[in-house]
């Protein structure tokens, strides 16, 4: 299994082989208070995960001092930028958006001649956002003539999703009026009623971030109600609206 982290701007740095994932900690949001007149307490937190902490081992070694020196700032450096922790092996490719918590140091071994020169490291990370995601996303394509039902298969997430929604009026007709219930959470359900929505046009609804943008215009003010979530498993959605393509895009997440 080998791990690599990438920043912001794209700069990939590859974690030496002998570095492993010595520890990935997942913690459920608790806060427990003294029951009055009976025995016991009541969780009063909301049972959510909180911020997921990583923590990396290894021994940082090279040849010489020099390409020891060089060595020990890329690593530092790449886990002071953090971003997106990846990694693979012959089943799957993920990836964790991290930052830096802290660098434990060892001490700098080696003889005097310079050859030869390792250090011991342990890196500890912070991911705020707590799941490891598919490096590749999924795209379930769906072409509707009209009112439809959709089964939207997201079988081994650990964890509901939040997706993007894509509505392609492309079947030739106006589409003025939709509406998106997911039966299998509990009948969440949105609305989108634009009387500009016309054949041609795309309609993306982000779930996560809030966003409704036709034509890569803000038109949140024709959107009312929940922005729909995934539950793990197959999911049933209610379409009620004219002919288009209707795309879930979404990253299944793990613990």
């Amino acid at each position: 299994m080998s791990y690599t982290i990438t920043d912001k701007n794209g700069t990939l740095y590859t974690f030496p082989a002998i570095f492993s994932l010595e520890k990935c900690a997942d913690e459920i949001n608790t806060n427990v208070t003294n029951t009055a007149y009976t025995a016991g307490g009541r969780d009063i937190a909301d049972g959510f995960l909180l911020p997921k902490i990583l923590t990396f081992s290894g021994n940082l070694q090279a040849d010489t001092s020099a390409l020891f020196e060089a060595a020990k700032r890329a690593l530092v450096s790449a886990c002071l930028k953090g971003g997106d922790l990846r990694f693979t092996d012959d089943v799957v490719n993920r990836y964790i958006e991290v930052k830096c918590k802290a660098i434990d140091w060892g001490v700098p071994e080696g003889p005097e001649s310079g050859s030869i020169q390792f250090q011991e490291f342990s890196i500890t990370f912070k991911a705020d956002k707590c799941f490891w995601k598919d490096d590749t996303e999924t795209e379930d394509d769906n072409i509707v003539a009209g009112n439809d039902t959709l089964t939207i298969p997201t079988t081994g997430t650990d964890y509901l999703i939040k997706p993007v929604i894509q509505i392609d009026a492309d079947q030739a007709a106006d589409v003025p009026g939709v509406k998106l219930t997911n039966n299998s959470d509990a009948g969440m359900s949105f609305t989108y009623n634009d009387p500009n929505f016309s054949s041609g046009d795309v309609l993306v609804i982000d779930c996560a971030t809030g966003s409704v943008m036709r034509n890569n215009n803000d038109t949140a003010e024709y959107f009312d109600g929940a922005f729909l979530r995934l539950q793990p498993g197959n999911n049933t959605i209610e379409y009620e609206g004219a002919a288009c393509t209707i795309t879930f895009k979404f990253r299944k997440v793990y613990l």
